[in-house]
């Protein structure tokens, strides 16, 4: 603990002061007393030189940032809003005065040598008291202000609405010198002279308990009575109470308000007790558990300050004979650990504690759902359901018209716009007929759409069909019949689109179109084929279908006499030999594979993570980078088992030929021949890469069909092959990714991945290389890594599949991105290609608790905001941080706005700062302007439903950043 007395903060020398409040950002505090010609003063100060010694005497930061000396009495109190925006004083003047701070800078004050560093103007004046206002409190969430008065009576004030007046609270029989509200907004409690303490209702405001005894025994009177309740609303600690003749702080607890506690040992009365706003935890040294606790701080007229915990016996320190005179007030900083007291003397007290001695202060979070979980409210719920009604700020009217006219000149031009023509119907009544070279007939299947104003009631139901007896009616579909034959593995689907993925069979969900520079081929189509038990293969989706010709054990079978029907006889089933047993297979290891079919293992050599490619008897792939208009594109075309005449291969023990040709117009450019079958297959706009089933990678020159180097002897088979401009990325079976530069003959990366598709489904769905040269590993599950050269690993862009379901679907979904927008933004690029957050609401979402999912929800946009900075995508950072503001406009977590608004907006006086913070504070983010972001993001507020919560903050940074602006120009 540390004690400080600065001799520069003082009213005139030694005027006094009366008050003192710390605001709620810890940047400054304000202080209320006598000041010339016994008038009011209210000073704000700057916190730092008083909270950091070597601030003290840098001359570069100011010290009193405003003096206000508009009171035309003595200044009793002054207290700060709970959301920083306004400063309250009351005074002997009669008179409540709303402060604001200005945008337009500060000046020399009138009648004196002080310059005053910032600018708070007067927003309304509140009068309605008869006598001298002595104290004044903010209620939860700055919904009512209520105020103390000599004359006897509360006053509680319509901070929506000033100066409209909620409610007069009149009962007390003496003068009313403080008030303090419950902390989530149920209560208001006010002392007064009449040796009583009255607990209000604040729905009915009415009296729920008046506590007299503890104060029966009080002789003489105190300047003021400042009571506090505890931020945990269990205990309510008046000032001024009697127990045995001695001085006491009576503690009151909310159930069932009985008052056989207090604070003792303080020799003359008690004039004010204040709380520290959070509710605190530490660990007991004894069992280790974790214990929360209040912290209360009790000032007196014996001129000392004793500081106690709920969960002590003993004050946790007493600092005796600190002022000259009456203790009158004292204030915590929101963080915890400062205390500041003033006195009668015209001095201030600072006290600093360190995190040891006051402990862990619990988050906003925690102590909302401690209120939740205690009374079913918390100061939130309470400032959300006594929001303002009325717009205060014209621009919110102004700009609800504007959206209310836009939406009807878009209703209006819809209606205007011509109805969608018809589209025309092919004919249905005629099919189309072939034969292939041994007589086989194909007849290609045509859609028969629904008749027009056909209307299908269900169109799950199975329908029953019908028959008439009466006559059948002949069909009337012509067959026309086309001269010539067609191969039967020759397939009639136009050229395969190019695509990086050599191995990823279409999605269901549709997906963003690939980049240019990332396009490739599917070389194999494993997710098409399914392997009978007779050997044969067929590839789905039209495609072309091989069948086996080896049959030697089903001929081999012999043909066993029909059995008859029921049991046999006793005697058949004594000589019957017993059947064969089929021995069961031992279970199959669980293996993750890109497609759905099972991975071979045999024993002694490595696992397989993925499965191995595979390539269609021929395939064809598009040349990049040369379109012709004259005619179609060049191709790369694969030909596995090549036909030479009547014979696959060269017979005599020759191995098989592959073929790989160059070919546009029927035209072939080069041929090459491989020993092995080609597994997979991409084209660049200068090379061709195929790998085969001997683990083998040969790289030819797209144009001359020279080899470019000697075949490339793989880690394993190979289970997928991308390629990317110089790039070419090989994954094997064993999950080891390699990249290598073909230009300029280099390795870039070499080392496994099975760490990134074990335990997730789909396998991996692309490879990919980013601007800066980082590779990126897209997975079908939706995840997507990229990798850190500096740390030497793999980071996850983006978040699971698994936290994605339990989101809402509005903050998974992504911006909506181009092809020609991929270097503008890459993340949501990336992550377009995963088909993985479309936010579909027909996903299965389990049900969690609303603080969870929140929770969740803002972890999730954190980690898009990281993605985002780590790839310097500037236009997804910002996408991002706008749906982070839109997430807490819509959760009215104010605090949390201002943290974000804050940020942005920068320093607000050059005393606020330090040349280092001031240095370190940068005016950019991602290449964007801060400010001009803080006005972009203000206007979610006035778009949002719940604009009137907010519409203050609004007003308050709105102002600020024009006031900055000014002083820009």
């Amino acid at each position: 603990m540390k004690l400080l007395k600065p001799p520069w903060i003082n009213h005139d020398g030694d005027k006094a002061i009366f008050s003192v409040d710390l605001h709620p950002d810890g940047s400054r505090f304000a202080t209320g007393g006598q000041g010339q010609d016994s008038s009011g003063r209210v000073v704000v100060w700057n916190l730092k030189p008083v909270a950091q010694e070597k601030y003290e005497d840098d001359e570069k930061v100011p010290k009193l940032l405003c003096m206000l000396d508009q009171h035309l009495g003595c200044v009793n109190c002054v207290r700060w809003s709970q959301s920083g925006r306004f400063l309250a004083s009351a005074g002997d003047d009669k008179v409540i005065i709303i402060w604001q701070q200005s945008s337009y800078g500060g000046g020399a004050v009138f009648g004196s040598n002080v310059v005053n560093v910032e600018s708070w103007r007067s927003v309304t004046t509140l009068r309605g008291h008869n006598g001298d206002i002595l104290d004044v409190a903010w209620s939860p969430g700055d919904v009512w202000l209520a105020s103390a008065s000599v004359d006897n009576n509360v006053i509680v004030w319509n901070t929506a609405k000033w100066p409209e007046q909620v409610q007069i609270l009149r009962g007390h029989t003496g003068l009313v010198k403080g008030v303090t509200w419950d902390p989530v907004g149920r209560y208001l409690a006010s002392q007064a002279d009449d040796k009583s303490l009255r607990i209000w209702r604040t729905t009915d405001w009415t009296t729920e308990e008046k506590i007299i005894d503890p104060f029966s025994e009080c002789g003489g009177t105190t300047t003021v009575l400042r009571p506090s309740w505890s931020p945990d609303g269990q205990y309510l600690v008046s000032a001024h109470a009697m127990n045995n003749g001695g001085p006491t702080a009576q503690i009151v607890e909310r159930d069932g308000w009985n008052t056989d506690k207090d604070f003792v040992g303080h020799r003359k009365p008690i004039t004010c007790v204040r709380f520290n706003p959070n509710i605190l935890e530490k660990a007991d040294p004894k069992t280790g558990k974790s214990v929360q606790y209040c912290c209360v701080a009790i000032g007196s007229r014996d001129r000392s300050i004793s500081i106690w915990f709920t969960s002590l016996k003993r004050p946790l320190v007493v600092i005796h004979d600190i002022f000259d005179d009456s203790v009158l007030d004292l204030s915590w900083s929101s963080c915890g650990k400062y205390l500041m007291a003033v006195s009668k003397d015209g001095s201030l007290a600072f006290i600093n504690f360190s995190s040891d001695e006051i402990g862990r202060p619990l988050c906003e979070d925690e102590t909302n759902n401690l209120h939740m979980k205690l009374y079913g409210k918390s100061a939130l719920t309470s400032a959300s359901l006594a929001n303002p009604t009325i717009i205060e700020n014209p621009e919110f009217l102004r700009l609800r018209e504007e959206e209310k006219e836009k939406a009807k000149e878009a209703n209006s031009e819809q209606s205007r716009r011509p109805a969608p023509p018809t589209p025309q119907r092919a004919p249905i009544n005629k099919q189309i007929e072939t034969r292939t070279a041994d007589g086989k007939r194909r007849i290609t299947p045509m859609f028969i759409p629904p008749a027009e104003g056909c209307r299908t009631e269900n169109p799950n139901k199975s329908y029953e069909a019908s028959f008439s007896s009466s006559q059948r009616e002949k069909s009337k579909i012509v067959v026309e019949k086309v001269d010539g034959v067609v191969e039967p593995n020759v397939t009639s689907r136009p050229p395969l689109a190019f695509n990086s993925n050599t191995n990823t069979s279409p999605s269901k969900g549709a997906s963003a179109p690939l980049p240019a520079e990332f396009n490739g081929v599917p070389a194999g189509l494993p997710a098409r084929f399914e392997k009978s038990t007779n050997g044969s293969e067929k590839q789905m989706d039209g495609q072309i279908t091989t069948i086996s010709t080896k049959r030697k054990h089903e001929d081999a079978q012999p043909i066993m006499p029909k059995r008859k029907r029921g049991r046999p006889p006793l005697y058949e089933r004594a000589t019957a030999p017993p059947p064969n047993r089929v021995p069961t297979p031992p279970p199959a290891q669980p293996v993750v594979s890109s497609r759905p079919q099972a991975v071979a293992h045999t024993q002694g050599e490595p696992l397989n993570v993925l499965p191995e490619a595979s390539l269609s008897k021929s395939a064809r792939v598009q040349i990049p980078g040369e379109n012709s208009t004259d005619g179609p594109p060049p191709l790369l075309i694969v030909e596995n088992d090549y036909r030479i005449g009547n014979r696959v291969g060269m017979g005599g023990g020759t191995p098989s030929l592959h073929r790989v040709s160059r070919t546009q117009q029927n035209v072939v450019s080069w041929v090459a021949y491989l020993t092995s079958q080609v597994t997979a297959v991409v084209a660049t706009t200068d090379a061709a890469a195929l790998t085969c089933h001997d683990k083998s990678l040969h790289i030819f020159d797209i144009k001359t069909g020279e080899m470019m180097l000697p075949p490339v002897q793989l880690q394993g088979k190979a289970s997928q092959l991308f390629v990317h401009e110089n790039c070419l990325m090989v994954i094997t079976t064993e999950a080891t990714l390699t990249i290598w530069d073909i230009s300029k003959k280099k390795r870039i990366l070499s080392e496994t991945i099975r760490h990134l598709v074990e335990g997730r489904n789909g396998g991996v769905k692309a490879v990919q290389i980013t601007a800066e040269g980082t590779p990126v590993v897209l997975l079908a599950s939706g995840e997507a890594f990229t990798r850190c050269h500096d740390l030497e690993a793999w980071l996850l862009l983006g978040d699971s599949a698994s936290v994605r379901r339990v989101l809402q679907p509005e903050y998974t979904m992504l911006p909506p991105c181009h092809q020609s927008e991929y270097k503008a933004r890459p993340l949501a690029s990336l992550l377009h290609q995963t088909a993985a957050y479309s936010g579909s609401s027909r996903v299965t979402r389990p049900l969690i608790p609303d603080d969870a999912k929140q929770n969740l929800t803002e972890v999730f946009i954190n980690r898009m905001l990281t993605s985002a900075q780590y790839l310097r995508a500037a236009q997804d950072y910002k996408f991002w941080l706008k749906r982070k503001i839109q997430f807490f406009i819509k959760e009215g977590l104010e605090k949390k706005l201002r943290d974000v608004f804050d940020d942005l907006l920068g320093p607000r006086h050059s005393g606020s700062m330090d040349n280092q913070d001031q240095n370190g504070w940068i005016p950019k983010i991602m290449d964007f302007d801060k400010k001009s972001l803080l006005e972009e993001f203000l206007r979610e507020i006035l778009l949002a439903e719940n604009s009137l919560q907010l519409q203050r903050l609004y007003s308050e940074y709105k102002e600020q950043l024009e006031g900055n602006l000014i002083d820009t120009i």
